[in-house]
């Protein structure tokens, strides 16, 4: 049984070796605290940046994250959307922001397509 850490790591992995398949460039965060935990770049230079998460067992969504063991609201403004790993069907899917618009979660559905990154057209100028 892995830990939130291994899981995290695990997810981080996963998205990485994903992005790096489809042609982008990956930058992981470096301290994390950080709301934004890689910056996806494709080949034009338009940059996403990705909240990782790694589910196993249910596929839910929340737009809370956990600091110091406090449930706090991710600031949405930070990211461009999520990189969830769904581990039971090994996929990577991405989640724009704006798909929790108005919400405080969401249930991914393995089957449905949420698109891609570079379908996103969002930049680092905004």
């Amino acid at each position: 049984m892995m830990n939130c850490n291994e899981k995290g790591v695990r997810g981080l992995i996963k998205v990485i070796d994903d992005l790096q398949e489809k042609g982008f460039y990956s930058f992981p965060a470096f301290d994390d605290h950080s709301p934004i935990d890689i910056i996806a770049v494709d080949r034009l230079g338009n940059s996403y940046r990705l909240q990782v998460k790694y589910k196993g067992e249910g596929y839910g969504l929340s737009a809370v994250t956990v600091v110091n063991g406090k449930k706090l609201p991710i600031n949405r403004n930070m990211i461009d959307g999520w990189a969830v790993y769904l581990a039971k069907h090994k996929k990577v899917v991405y989640l724009n922001v704006r798909l929790l618009e108005g919400k405080k979660s969401c249930t991914i559905d393995p089957s449905k397509d949420y698109g891609e990154l570079d379908n996103w057209k969002r930049t680092s100028a905004g």
